[in-house]
């Protein structure tokens, strides 16, 4: 019988600094005595990097555990594996070696292959982490044995443009035995006491980018990789874990970063999880207190992406049209002041909404199946779970299928529509567009042209209908802000005023009518 290879299970958590002295004292209530260590670990990689590209991390940690003992060495080989909600397992290969660099020889068969000779006699030192580790092990829920870490420290590394450095502040909780649901219980415990956030970016991850010089940016959705052998369920999940991500992966950037994108992103991630827990919603209903949580991250974002459009989208093409161009700059450092403003209180909204905890908790009610089960414990009817397991194929292209049919009837008569029926229109095609984005993959053999042709479609229409909504909330934003924007402002209502009525005649009627007039695919 084969062994299977060792496996890591852990749960990271980002800590604000601030916060590290807090959490000691937390800690120091338990009965755990501490084991304090100074670790400096180094990581080796080909000068072009192709052990990280192919998702392998080898280094060698010197291990210094107090005053006057002689450091020890620690060589670890890991692979990438999945991650969720900054809970991750790796196979990890991990033993004593002599000295501060790999001993190959040293590492079981299995782990070597992992590693191609050729690649091997190439590795070098390419960063090192410098931290101080307290760490504590714990008993968890269900007799679960936990060893919870807490690392401050920093990530550098040294190249011919100079020293790079970041710092390292993280609470990582790794399952000894029990179940991972351990994890979140303890990691939820201290997101609500800390501010912590769920975290899946490994120290090697960012000791790579700190190498290659490749600074964070913002992210955009992914295709989800499904395929017609899921079931529902299956579906569901994946989908919802890939706009969670999304979210996870721009939160930090909207809370610390100046970029506008990282909003946006945000914001795209939550209305395409919206969108997703709308499709499966008899099919795998989230509990209320879920969904209040996204809806105050939704409304804490609003605002901040609503001025980010209008001072840098819907008001740059009106500049040159200005007569005096000294009113426009005293208009827009007016209306620039409130835009920070509005970005503060939604980063102390964000704060109230406490994203961290919410986000664990979804990542703990996917990792339990929660949909298979009422709030009070009992299990959904026979129905619902039918539908569960059902085959994910035909169940997606009826979901299209009635996406689509919502928009023909909304979309009928459009210039005779009223502006709160071509909202809702607006709505209807955004949604069926993260449909079929959703379902993209399912669809790819033998019909590559259809879907594309539709989701073009989609995305002509759901454009056009959103510049007239854009025009309407630039004006709502400054005729209700208390902002002296001077005769700019006057100028910009009197301009958006005559494009709304310019796009109310035209704008939109071809390209709903060319969605209208295409083709299923499904």
């Amino acid at each position: 019988m084969t062994t299977p290879p060792p496996e890591e299970i852990e749960l990271k958590l980002a800590l604000p600094p601030q916060q590290a002295p807090a959490f000691l004292k937390r800690m120091a209530r338990r009965r755990s005595q501490p084991e304090r260590q100074t670790l400096v670990t180094r990581y080796f990689d080909t000068p072009d990097f192709a052990l990280s590209g192919d998702g392998v991390a080898l280094r060698v940690r010197r291990v210094v555990k107090g005053a006057g003992q002689r450091p020890r060495w620690l060589q670890t080989l890991k692979t990438e594996g999945e991650r969720q909600g900054g809970l991750s397992r790796r196979v990890e290969y991990e033993m004593p070696v002599s000295r501060g660099e790999p001993d190959w020889g040293r590492f079981p068969p299995e782990a070597r292959a992992l590693v191609p000779e050729p690649l091997r006699v190439r590795v070098v030192p390419v960063f090192e982490t410098r931290f101080e580790r307290t760490a504590w092990l714990l008993k968890g829920a269900g007799g679960a044995r936990i060893e919870v870490a807490l690392d401050v420290g920093e990530v550098a590394s040294q190249s011919s443009a100079g020293e790079r450095s970041a710092p390292i502040c993280e609470i990582e909780l790794e399952l000894k035995s029990g179940r991972p649901d351990a994890l979140f219980a303890l990691a939820l415990e201290w997101a609500v006491a800390f501010d912590g956030l769920p975290f899946d970016v490994s120290k090697a991850e960012r000791g790579v980018r700190l190498a290659r010089g490749i600074a964070a940016e913002p992210v955009k959705s992914a295709p989800v990789a499904l395929d017609d052998g899921m079931g529902v369920e299956e579906a569901f999940a994946a989908i919802v874990q890939a706009c969670l991500a999304q979210f996870q992966t721009n939160l930090p950037g909207v809370l610390a970063s100046e970029d506008i994108e990282y909003v946006h992103q945000a914001r795209v991630a939550l209305r395409r999880l919206r969108a997703a827990l709308r499709l499966f919603r008899k099919a795998c209903p989230v509990p209320p207190e879920l969904l209040d949580g996204l809806r105050a991250l939704a409304v804490a974002l609003g605002p901040a992406r609503d001025w980010d459009v209008l001072c840098s989208e819907t008001l740059p093409p009106i500049a040159p049209h200005v007569p005096a161009a000294d009113a426009w700059l005293h208009g827009m450092r007016a209306l620039e002041a409130h835009r920070a403003d509005v970005r503060a209180a939604m980063r102390e909204a964000l704060g109230r909404a406490r994203p961290g905890v919410w986000l664990l908790a979804m990542h703990r009610w996917l990792l339990r199946h929660g949909w298979r089960f009422l709030p009070d414990g009992e299990t959904v009817p026979a129905a619902q779970r039918f539908t569960q397991l059902a085959p994910l194929d035909a169940w997606a292209r009826r979901a299209l299928k009635k996406g689509h049919r919502r928009i023909v009837r909304g979309g009928r008569d459009f210039a005779a529509l009223a502006p709160a029926r071509r909202h809702a229109l607006r709505i209807a095609i955004k949604r069926q567009r993260y449909a079929v984005e959703f379902f993209e993959t399912l669809f790819e053999d033998g019909h590559a042209q259809r879907p594309a042709h539709y989701l073009a479609a989609l995305r002509d229409a759901q454009e056009s209908l959103g510049r007239l909504n854009d025009a309407r909330v630039a004006s709502d934003l400054l005729t209700a802000a208390q902002v002296e924007s001077g005769p700019m402002g006057a100028f910009v209502l009197g301009w958006l005023a005559a494009q709304r009525a310019n796009m109310d005649g035209a704008e939109g009627a071809g390209p709903v009518r060319a969605l209208l007039g295409s083709k299923p695919y499904w």
